[in-house]
């Protein structure tokens, strides 16, 4: 690391534990460039954000202060997930401009380079650039050229989502004055992936084909681990870019699929008329190469060549997994269906042994009631003895009769009706008339 750097960065630590406006706490460094520093921080409501930070030399001059803050909201002017939005500016009680910004969890492009070793799979750098083109052509039908994209200007989130960092130095084309353009004849961007007409600093030929290089040059780099572009200083670099071609991704990886080698190659083109016509163009063809390399899949098929299960979990497909789980517990539950769970079975168990055992006592009180002898109800008069039928005698018994069914009833004559009722029962006579 530059001595200069070295200083920048270790001041730009200090300030960690620091309070903004009282109401921002920088809690952790994330990283420094050119113009600025960034930082995550917590509101006193307990809300994280980033925080973007301009270095004290710049803040300095009033024309860089006023562009930082400008061409940070150039972003909110996109209206696309994928650029990062700006919530406000502020100045510190140092008189650092800063600006507060959404917070992003995952990695860089850059970073995920370097962790698979210089090398992306093709389908997984079609994927990024898939959605990266999303964010492009919303920015260049607003007239906003990034200029400076790069694998360290992509950052895929957790979910999936690829945002594009940095539109500080964006150009909006329309605005012409000197306080609102860059300065004449500079370069500002990466060497590495700067297109033939952005290295001369021709800024009137910059436009929306000059990021397509970028997106080719970006390709070319995650699927070769080399830059277009190789030069022993900067400045060479940039002599480079200005005064050679592109060499093909062919002459380096000669195993990729030929429908993909042309692809980059165009996008690569040193005169911008040859490369594709805009990002919807470009997303277009992108899109016919992908089928072409995975056998006719669909652009739907490339979200799922993103999530890295070691490292960046796919929430797509678990919010997938429980979508279906979700369905299966909507369906009706057929007749045939399984009995309940054993913890659903128990009360109804022993509510039928309880009445099991019930009825089988009912039953043997019955059986026991029953197998005892049969008498007659005992009467005032004295019945006649009566023989069984093994001829012994048996006494009529005083105890009520328990029968399960009562005796059939037997016509009565009229000789057996008594001729008077009994003094009890014989209504009394009106007085008057005669007795018959």
């Amino acid at each position: 690391m530059p001595a200069e750097l070295e200083a920048v960065t270790a001041r730009a630590r200090a300030r960690i534990g620091t309070v903004l406006k009282q109401k921002w706490r920088l809690e952790q460094l994330l990283g420094v460039g050119g113009m600025a520093a960034v930082y995550v921080a917590t509101h006193h409501t307990s809300k994280r954000a980033a925080i973007k930070m301009l270095h004290p030399e710049l803040s300095l001059d009033a024309h860089i202060r006023k562009r930082f803050v400008r061409e940070g909201y150039v972003a909110n002017a996109i209206g696309q997930r994928g650029a990062v939005a700006i919530d406000y500016d502020d100045v510190s009680e140092e008189g650092l401009a800063f600006l507060v910004m959404e917070l992003l969890e995952g990695e860089t492009i850059e970073q995920r380079w370097l962790r698979k070793g210089h090398r992306l799979s093709p389908n997984e750098a079609l994927s990024v650039v898939d959605q990266l083109l999303d964010t492009l052509a919303a920015a260049h039908a607003q007239g906003i050229v990034h200029r400076d994209l790069k694998p360290g200007n992509v950052f895929l989130t957790r979910d999936g989502t690829v945002k594009v960092l940095d539109f500080g130095i964006a150009r909006v084309r329309e605005l012409s004055s000197p306080l609102n353009t860059t300065l004449a004849g500079s370069a500002m961007g990466t060497p590495a992936f700067m297109a033939p007409e952005q290295a001369r600093g021709r800024w009137e030929d910059v436009d929306g084909r000059t990021d397509l290089w970028a997106v080719g040059a970006t390709l070319y780099t995650l699927l070769t681990g080399e830059f277009v572009h190789v030069g022993a200083t900067v400045s060479e670099t940039l002599a480079m870019a200005v005064t050679r071609p592109a060499r093909s991704i062919g002459a380096r990886r000669p195993d990729l699929h030929p429908s993909l080698i042309r692809f980059i190659d165009k996008s690569l083109a040193y005169d911008k008329a040859n490369r594709f016509a805009d990002a919807a163009t470009m997303q277009h063809m992108l899109r016919v190469t992908f089928a072409e390399l995975n056998g006719g899949l669909g652009s739907e098929a490339m979200a799922l060549q993103l999530p890295d299960l070691q490292s960046m979990p796919s929430r797509h497909a678990v919010t997938m997994r429980n979508r279906m789980a979700t369905q299966r517990r909507r369906e009706p539950v057929p007749v045939s269906a399984p009995e309940p769970a054993p913890q659903y079975r128990r009360p109804v168990t022993a509510l039928w042994v309880a009445l099991a055992a019930g009825a089988a006592a009912l039953l043997l009180g019955v059986a026991w009631l029953t197998s005892r002898p049969r008498v007659s109800v005992p009467s005032n008069s004295p019945e006649p003895f009566s023989t069984g039928s093994s001829g012994v005698s048996i006494a009529p018994s005083r105890l009520p009769v328990m029968s399960a069914a009562p005796a059939e009833p037997r016509p009565v004559r009229l000789d057996e009706l008594p001729q008077e009722l009994p003094p009890a029962l014989a209504a009394p006579r009106k007085p008057g008339l005669p007795r018959r």
